[in-house]
């Protein structure tokens, strides 16, 4: 049962399985192909028109999605589907950008890619996404601009799509938008110790927007900028706004993007220049909407390092929170804390006895009174350990049944854990697909998950794990976590969008 009462039945031996696979499956002994597209600017593409038509996306599935999930993949016979990607730089840039399609289906799906950097002109190119395949592109090659944002119109459905950043710092993935929104969450910056924060606010539509920020300090407390409020985004173009302009030095900060015309993206470029603490970058799309419920199913502290979850809450009242703890074996007494109304609370990981020091575990968020709230958490790895050593990723927003994982690229070196947690309150069955092909993996086809419990995979040499988009298909809720090799555990996260 969700928290908005109704009920999901997924049955992956079923119909519903076997229409993913008919629509999904591709050739069984290809490999995906990872790549970067060449470029060729194409003058006068006008997409305006569709991409107002398609900025809300139409959801024919019967699942009725979470509030607070921002990415959904189209139904793969859906005429059309659009992405919104934002807060990477340009090529000049520390956090350049690249787009990552990862087309699953068993046909080409040809996009048109729009670019706009912040204070220039937009500009756009026509691309072919192959047939089980999944290609790169970088923005800052088809518009240069200091920060760039993309939007991906697509002729049809089925293709995910998620934006990695890298420089010197390190490097992060995030999934991009599956549609704008009028409201956008983050529960956790800082710009403390020369770290910077950029909110970038990218407006898509053939609309102007007007958009209004609020900063809830940990030392400052509610802070609304005159700078910040009323800030104009025209239609079709990005604002990029430096967080520490108006918040200097402060430890950790939480955001509210608001508009009070139009819709906008947001997302958050978090910035570790490599103090003692370490290096990395991370980028953040924001949340829509605030969950009572967000789930992450692995975690580990790393050696030398720190493991922290910071709770968001917007709310005009205080809220309860209770925190789950989900180990490989045994059972541990959850933990509660208390986040007063418009501010933040933390839980250190290696502070609290309950949460073991060594091994993995999962955890659930959850308010008492089933108020919205928002969950990030924070990994930072000992100095001197391979970049990014800190990383900020969101939780899973009460969960999907099926989930689409691109394959991890350059930087990234592989996955080092797949983690499938049940969310729901029955034992449910898991298969994890080979997206292109349908093929499970071994050991990986309906297998029973017990309440609670989390379901974790470590891949050995040569394992699917990683190295081609996975398709995770369950018959109940789900929060699915696939962790890149790179820097400190945990801190870069492969997206997981939502089938739809």
């Amino acid at each position: 049962m969700s928290e908005t009462g109704w009920q999901i039945e997924v049955d992956p031996s079923g119909e519903y399985r076997r229409e993913l696979r008919r629509l999904l499956r591709g050739d069984p002994g290809r490999r995906v192909r990872v790549f970067l597209v060449g470029l060729v600017v194409l003058a006068g593409v006008a997409v305006a028109n569709a991409l107002a038509a398609s900025s809300t996306p139409s959801r024919t599935s019967a699942f009725a999605f979470n509030s607070a999930t921002a990415a959904v993949v189209a139904s793969p016979d859906s005429e059309s589907s659009a992405w919104f990607c934002t807060g990477a730089t340009g090529t000049q840039g520390d956090a350049v950008g690249t787009l990552i399609l990862t087309n699953p289906t068993l046909r080409s799906v040809n996009a048109t890619i729009t670019v706009a950097p912040a204070g220039g002109a937009a500009k756009s190119i026509r691309v072919s996404v192959p047939a089980a395949d999944q290609i790169g592109i970088v923005p800052g090659q088809i518009a240069p601009g200091a920060w760039v944002a993309a939007t991906v119109l697509f002729d049809g459905g089925g293709v995910g799509v998620s934006e990695l950043v890298a420089g010197k710092p390190g490097w992060s993935t995030a999934p991009c938008a599956s549609s704008t929104a009028s409201d956008w969450y983050f529960a956790h910056g800082s710009t403390a110790s020369n770290a910077t924060l950029a909110l970038s606010l990218y407006n898509p539509s053939t609309t102007d927007a007007v958009a209004n920020v609020t900063l809830f300090s940990s030392t400052a407390g509610l802070i609304q900028p005159p700078a910040y409020q009323g800030i104009p985004v025209p239609a079709g173009s990005l604002v990029v706004e430096n967080v520490s302009d108006h918040l200097m030095n402060d430890p950790s900060v939480a955001t509210e993007v608001t508009t009070s015309a139009g819709t906008v993206v947001a997302a958050e470029l978090q910035t570790t220049p490599g103090a003692s603490g370490g290096s990395g970058q991370s980028l953040l799309l924001g949340v829509p909407a605030p969950s009572a419920q967000w789930d992450f199913p692995q975690n580990s502290e790393p050696a030398g390092g720190s493991l922290a979850f910071h709770v968001f809450n917007p709310s005009d009242h205080q809220v309860s929170v209770n925190v789950k703890i989900g180990l490989p074996q045994g059972e541990a007494e959850p933990l509660s804390m208390t986040v007063p109304a418009e501010s933040t609370a933390d839980l250190v990981a290696e502070q609290q006895t309950r949460i073991p020091g060594t091994g993995s575990f999962a955890l659930e968020f959850s308010s008492a009174d089933r108020t919205g709230i928002v969950v990030d958490r924070e990994v930072s790895g000992a100095g001197g350990s391979p970049a990014p050593q800190v990383g900020q990723v969101h939780g899973v927003p009460a969960g999907v049944p099926s989930t689409l994982l691109p394959a991890v690229v350059p930087p990234g070196r592989g996955a080092t854990s797949l983690a499938v947690s049940n969310l729901s309150s029955e034992p449910i069955r898991v298969s994890v697909e080979i997206a292109t092909t349908g093929a499970p993996l071994a050991g990986l086809d309906r297998r029973t998950l017990q309440p609670g419990k989390t379901l974790t995979v470590s891949p050995q040499p040569g394992s699917p794990i990683g190295a081609v988009p996975l398709l995770v298909v369950a018959s109940g809720l789900v929060a699915v976590e696939l962790d890149a090799a790179s820097g400190t555990p945990g801190s870069v996260v492969v997206p997981a969008l939502a089938l739809g």
